[in-house]
């Protein structure tokens, strides 16, 4: 019969450095916390960068009768022509869920939890289906898009 060793670890010598433990655990969550500053003040900045943007329109009392309505998820609006940078100013940035109508008046958006606005009928240069945006793929015509 072939004799076994077992080799058992010396754990003696790890069990008591909690302090090089709870160092890094710290460390790591400054990290974290650092990074997540990092980006709210970054949205901060652009918003100001973007602060020189027209406000936008009012969601008029009496809009017409609606010619269109329909309810889906505002992603956020870019600048023509430049889909990656997206407007974070006057609130705009903020995604939340949204109902669109389309009036003779124009379009209004209203977003529960963020600020609705009304995009005027000389405004408006046109709309689109589309499948994706920066960050968001889509089936095909799951977008609408409104220029």
């Amino acid at each position: 019969m072939t004799p076994v060793t077992f080799l058992a670890a010396d754990d003696t010598q790890n069990a008591g450095d909690w302090a090089a433990r709870t160092g890094w655990v710290v460390g790591l969550l400054l990290v974290i916390v650092l990074l997540y500053w990092l980006m709210r003040e970054g949205w901060k900045w652009r918003g100001l960068l973007q602060s020189d943007l027209p406000e936008l329109a009012q969601v008029p009392a009496d809009p017409g009768e609606p010619r269109l309505t329909m309810a889906g998820r505002y992603h956020g609006s870019t600048k023509a022509g430049q889909w990656l940078e997206r407007i974070v100013a006057h609130g705009l940035g903020v995604r939340s869920r949204a109902d669109v109508t389309l009036t003779d008046a124009g379009l209004t958006v209203r977003r529960p939890g963020a600020r609705d606005f009304h995009v005027p009928t000389s405004a408006l240069r046109g709309a689109r289906l589309d499948k994706g945006i920066a960050g968001k793929v889509l089936t095909e015509g799951g977008l609408l898009v409104i220029t």
